[in-house]
């Protein structure tokens, strides 16, 4: 019999369906009426389905319980395996998107124990991270680890020190203006005086508990994460996210990263 009908039922009717068949409620006089309660238009359905089970597959009723949260459970793997679109920029019809500005909002609120960030570019930072901060004082050992890219512009002649040290008291200023100051770390490769050596730290990414993970196009700026044209998937499988988390972990440990002062 096909059983397709099974998409259209909600996780709790199938689980209130899963709880009726182990109390037997197909041995009553009137099946159909009875998972009606539960099925809707579909209580005929699937009375009809479960009779196959027991009839022509030979299932138990227990067998049958343990196949119905059996799909309820394979529904939420899938949910947490499929990852979420989300974009910044004009909404088009017929297209289900999160908002970036909405899921960054929300990851730093969810934030527990720790939280992984990177970026290439910030700007009024504090806007952005008022939250954070105010979870931070909610969760006083959540550790807040932020990797930034401090680039050396081509005219500039400066030191690396100075220039790190120029970073350092700007992203005080502008990004983190708050006591506790997280740890922040850069790439000191984008310092060298050979532009032919530089590289940049341009990976933008949020990495919660090492259990969500918020890949990005966009910086850390109020345009990247409310009017430009940014795309990025949100992941909650937590291999991937540990991933992340123990791929900047390992360029810190190896001093690949250094943090500012």
């Amino acid at each position: 019999m096909d059983d397709t009908f099974l998409a259209s039922l909600t996780d709790s009717s199938l689980t209130a369906l899963a709880t009726a068949v182990e109390a037997g409620w197909l041995s009553g006089g009137s099946p159909d009426s009875a998972f009606a309660s539960i099925a809707g238009e579909q209580g005929a359905t699937v009375a009809r389905w479960l009779l196959t089970l027991f009839e022509d597959d030979g299932f138990t009723p227990c067998q049958a319980a343990k196949l119905i949260r059996a799909i309820i459970a394979g529904r939420r793997r899938d949910q947490i395996l499929v990852p979420d679109l989300v974009v910044s920029g004009p909404d088009i019809p017929g297209v289900p998107t999160a908002d970036t500005y909405a899921v960054v909002q929300s990851l730093f609120q969810e934030a527990q124990n720790e939280i992984v960030l990177a970026g290439y570019a910030f700007h009024n930072g504090r806007l952005l991270f008022e939250r954070l901060m105010e979870q931070q004082k909610l969760r006083p050992r959540l550790r807040i680890i932020f990797h930034v890219d401090v680039p050396r512009r081509s005219s500039d002649t400066s030191s690396p020190d100075a220039i790190v040290l120029r970073c350092a008291e700007e992203f005080r200023q502008r990004h983190w203006p708050w006591s506790p100051f997280p740890e922040v770390y850069y790439d000191p490769r984008a310092l060298d005086t050979d532009s032919k050596h530089r590289a940049s730290l341009h990976a933008k990414v949020v990495v919660v508990d090492r259990a969500k993970l918020f890949l990005t196009s966009a910086n850390f700026t109020e345009a990247a994460h409310q009017r430009n044209i940014e795309m990025g998937l949100l992941t909650k499988v937590p291999y991937l996210a540990e991933q992340v988390a123990i791929y900047f972990e390992g360029l810190r440990q190896s001093g690949r990263l250094l943090r500012l002062p």
